[in-house]
């Protein structure tokens, strides 16, 4: 069935997953005479309650912080919590302090209250969003959540690799993570295809680091598809005097050495916080608030990786993997696109309205295409007509590029109300939605997977800083990160190694080799 095991690693990683979630839950079908176009059992796994009755929730890890689970609990509907409680195995006095609890939001009251997609009540509700659980729409097993105890507000955690790996070595002997959730979600698997993980850099990835080591080690080796979301902090003309954001950069360079050797694929997200206004935003109202930017980068995301759900499609992490990375050098890729896209799209705004959301935008440096896999959904014959012509024109230098052709993207009730005209959208929201009209509000996308040569340029942002700190000896403002001016040396050089793999003159000796 290539099933995924999908992990989640942090706040921003938990909000963008939650709308991934809710996307792939649109896709059921309810009615004997539809017929379903994705493979449900790639992402979900099918089980029963404790009473017997059938479910079909997440294969899915989620790590958090507790205190951002908000109003979500590891018991639900379908779940209860059937653990012998202490209290009924101590027979001396008990003392009971309670924590006063998190009010559901509105949202989930209405979904309870209703038919989980009806009328304009829905957009209500989903105003003033707190957690991320929030707006959730499924269903979680228990062993999906996996809340990490709070860190303490004097706590300085972000770029700490040092707290992140004992953070996961405590949490693990713990709860035997790997001996019980992971083992039990692999052994599920009739033929488990691999690991997508999304997570936070900054407070996660030395914590996902760890993970995907003590996965490697307790289970075969298995590919993993990974988007790593950037941390605040820009490489570029740093002042290497300012600790914390070097800590920062450091420790996000440090992370993608390390998925260099433990991902099959990367793709790197760029924090939020450094994207350009540009053309890209033109059809979109957004604030810089999680719940609205995680859905922008989930629609990304959910696409690109469409093609690994898809029923047509025999393809799965490997073999998309192995499709960008055809010259050998190529393991990280740069995720890209347009949402939406506006009726009467011409040729031109592929390139002038196509945002980049893995690399900076003001380079001038000449991008060279080595790979590339396109996905288009609910283009009109106009649109995929410009999308055709755009497309014949970009120059790849080398044998692969593809492109896939799919429905609208759907845009459940939980979705934001971010679009500045809800005329681009096909059935917008204005149409009533119920069961008996389950026909959603879809918005047309382009995204795109690219191994090119602007990757290079990323490294070399990462190297530059990291050799700046062996010249000034700013060893001490990074500790975890690297125990002797030898560490980071080798890291500098492990950078200008993935750097290099991204020149032209490598591509050609590669051919060279291949041919």
């Amino acid at each position: 069935m290539r099933e995924i095991l999908y992990v989640q690693a942090g706040n921003l990683a938990n909000y963008i997953g939650t709308h991934f979630w809710n996307t792939q839950e649109s896709y059921f079908t309810y009615s004997d005479h539809e017929e379903t176009l994705f493979n449900h059992d790639v992402s979900f796994r099918e089980g029963e309650t404790p009473q017997g009755d059938p479910t079909y929730c997440p294969r899915l890890i989620s790590f958090d912080r507790k205190a951002n689970f908000g109003a979500l609990s590891k018991t639900n509907t379908f779940y209860e919590n059937d653990d012998i409680e202490d209290s009924q195995l101590w027979q001396g006095e008990v003392a009971e302090y309670e924590h006063v609890p998190i009010e559901p939001h509105a949202y989930q009251t209405h979904l309870l209250q209703s038919d989980r997609e009806s009328t304009f009540s829905a957009l209500d509700s989903v105003h003033g969003i707190r957690y991320w659980s929030d707006f959730n729409r499924v269903f979680y097993i228990p062993r999906t959540i996996q809340m990490l105890p709070d860190v303490p507000d004097w706590q300085q955690s972000e770029g700490d690799w040092a707290f992140g790996q004992e953070s996961f070595q405590r949490y693990n002997e713990e709860t035997e993570l790997m001996e019980s959730s992971v083992r039990l979600f692999i052994e599920e698997c009739d033929s488990f295809q691999g690991l997508q993980l999304m997570s936070d850099t900054s407070t996660f990835g030395s914590f996902s680091t760890s993970f995907l080591m003590a996965f490697n080690d307790e289970f075969s080796r298995a590919p993993c598809l990974s988007f790593p979301l950037m941390g605040d902090a820009v490489p570029r003309n740093v002042n290497v005097e300012n600790a914390v954001l070097t800590r920062k950069i450091v420790n996000d360079a440090v992370y993608l050495r390390e998925l260099d050797s433990l991902s099959l694929l990367t793709v790197p997200i760029l924090n939020p916080k450094t994207w350009s206004q540009d053309y890209w935003d033109v059809n979109l109202k957004i604030s810089d608030d999680h719940y609205h930017i995680s859905s922008i980068l989930s629609a990304h995301i959910e696409s690109a990786t469409l093609p690994l759900r898809l029923k047509v499609n025999n393809e799965d992490i490997s073999s998309i993997s192995e499709n960008l990375n055809f010259h050998g050098t190529h393991r990280f890729s740069q995720l890209a696109g347009i949402f939406p896209v506006a009726p009467g799209a011409t040729p031109q705004d592929f390139l002038r309205q196509s945002f980049n959301f893995s690399i900076l935008r003001n380079s001038s440096m000449a991008t060279v295409n080595f790979a590339r896999r396109d996905v288009t959904r609910g283009f009109s014959a106009s649109n995929l007509q410009a999308y055709n012509s755009w497309y014949s024109q970009e120059v790849i230098k080398g044998p692969f590029v593809s492109s896939t052709h799919a429905q609208a993207y759907p845009l459940p009730s939980s979705f934001p109300d971010i679009f500045r005209d809800e005329g681009i959208l096909t059935n917008h929201r204005q149409t009533l939605h119920t069961e008996r009209n389950p026909v959603l509000p879809s918005a047309s996308l382009f995204t795109t997977l690219s191994a090119n040569s602007r990757t290079a340029e990323m490294f070399a942002d990462y190297a530059k800083v990291a050799q700046t700190c062996v010249d000034r000896r700013k060893i001490g403002i990074l500790p975890g990160l690297v125990d002797s001016l030898d560490d980071i040396k080798e890291l500098v050089n492990d950078l200008w190694t993935i750097h290099d793999g991204y020149s032209e003159r490598s591509v050609d000796e590669s051919d060279s080799d291949n041919s």
